[in-house]
């Protein structure tokens, strides 16, 4: 972390010019920062290359480190004739150009492989491929009736006294259920499993955000200050899609994966004294 007072007499008065002065970056590079969401000012993080600084402004700039190679390695949960289940690890699309599909496509030399849902870039976890077009839409009927089962684990920030509760608030006028339980909770965070019954875009990150805690890491539906160093050094949302259970849509067996938890989000758990499991 690198820390820093705007002096008006002296300094450029744009965000963006001031982090290209005091870095020594250039436009693009300092731009790359601001879109990671790795600015702080005065504790808040902000992301507008235009923004125009005020006299005594702190800003705090996260220091990148490239992510372990560990980290960014995709393992295989189930695979059959029929699909292949992975958990994707952060910072990895899940379809598109150089995503965690075209991988998968390239390491199974297979171009009929195709994601059956998403999970958003920086979100860990399992996701299910099909292995050709036919099981693709044979899973298709199990996501509409809401027959999937979707566990996820994530750190929140605040402590949350409740055991378990359900937020039901509407998305974009669209129902939204989510049921969390509160596995383990601290000064400045909680480890929560969620459960949703519906598959809205951002669903929990934005019912966690309305309740007045937002997934740590969060730069989207968090304007919170933040104010705890570790919390700063976080780079993403601690969102972890830890278990996903239905029924084989051709054996009819029931199927329940389990993607442990990575090394960055572990990291977060031990920093904030989170226990690792439920008790």
């Amino acid at each position: 972390m690198q820390k820093f007072t705007f002096l008006p007499k002296t300094d450029p008065p744009t965000l963006l010019g001031f982090l290209v002065a005091k870095l020594s970056l250039s436009s693009n590079k300092a731009k790359r920062l601001l879109d990671k969401r790795l600015v702080f000012i005065n504790k808040r993080r902000v992301w507008i290359a235009s923004y125009v600084l005020n006299k005594g402004d702190v800003i705090e700039v996260v220091t990148e480190e490239p992510l372990p190679q560990k980290s960014r390695k995709v393992t295989p949960l189930f695979q059959d004739s029929h699909y292949l289940i992975v958990s994707k690890p952060p910072y990895l699309l899940t379809n598109g150009a150089e995503s965690l599909e075209t991988y998968l496509r390239r390491n199974f030399k297979d171009p009929h492989i195709q994601a059956v849902h998403r999970l958003d870039k920086n979100t860990s976890g399992a996701v299910i491929f099909a292995m050709n077009k036919e099981p693709f839409e044979r899973m298709k009927p199990l996501f509409k009736e809401h027959l999937i089962k979707k566990t996820y684990r994530t750190i929140v920030r605040g402590c949350i006294d409740k055991r378990s509760f359900t937020i039901s608030t509407p998305i974009q006028g669209q129902q939204a259920v989510t049921r969390v339980t509160t596995l383990s909770r601290g000064k400045e965070a909680s480890y929560l499993e969620v459960e949703i019954e519906t598959g809205r875009t951002h669903q929990i990150r934005i019912h966690l955000a309305s309740i007045g805690h937002p997934v740590i890491g969060e730069t989207e539906y968090d304007r919170k200050p933040v104010t705890h160093p570790s919390l700063q050094h976080v780079q993403r949302q601690m969102l972890h899609a830890y278990q996903i259970s239905f029924e084989h849509p051709y054996t009819h067996k029931p199927i329940s994966i389990t993607a442990p938890v990575p090394d960055d989000f572990n990291q977060s758990l031990n920093t904030l004294c989170l226990t690792h499991e439920q008790k």
